[in-house]
């Protein structure tokens, strides 16, 4: 029974960090920090968790970019991001929600970084080699 719960938590810790990083990456080229550190400021407020306001605090910050992603996978995003987060914050005490949430953010940080060197090596290597049409 514990090492079920134990899968449950992990599966659950992923779907948060890959909610966070997708979230994070439709800023790609532009800087993620003050993103990241706004979600972090909302989640860990003393008190309880307004979700519907993080979904539109998530969505007025990728407007306020005017990013070129589509508005409608930003939602889709924000909405997986904001039920994730939702659901493990009804499974882990309050001081494991301040940690789990920690280890979240740098966890989808790093991913968010991995990707952005990747799409930026991607575009120098284009613009080393542009196709011939």
């Amino acid at each position: 029974m514990l090492s079920r719960e134990l899968q449950t938590s992990d599966d659950l810790l992923e779907r948060c960090r890959k909610a966070l990083a997708d979230y994070l990456t439709m800023f790609i080229p532009q800087p993620w920090k003050e993103p990241l550190d706004k979600i972090r400021l909302i989640l860990q407020m003393n008190g309880q968790i307004d979700w519907e306001a993080l979904k539109g605090h998530l969505l007025l910050f990728f407007e306020e970019k005017k990013l070129s992603d589509d508005r409608v996978e930003c939602l889709a995003r924000v909405e997986r991001l904001a039920d994730s987060l939702r659901e493990l914050c009804g499974k882990v005490s309050p001081v494991e929600w301040h940690q789990t949430i920690d280890a979240i953010i740098h966890a989808a940080h790093f991913r968010a970084s991995k990707e952005a060197l990747m799409t930026r090596r991607l575009k120098m290597s284009e613009q080393d080699h542009p196709q011939e049409e």
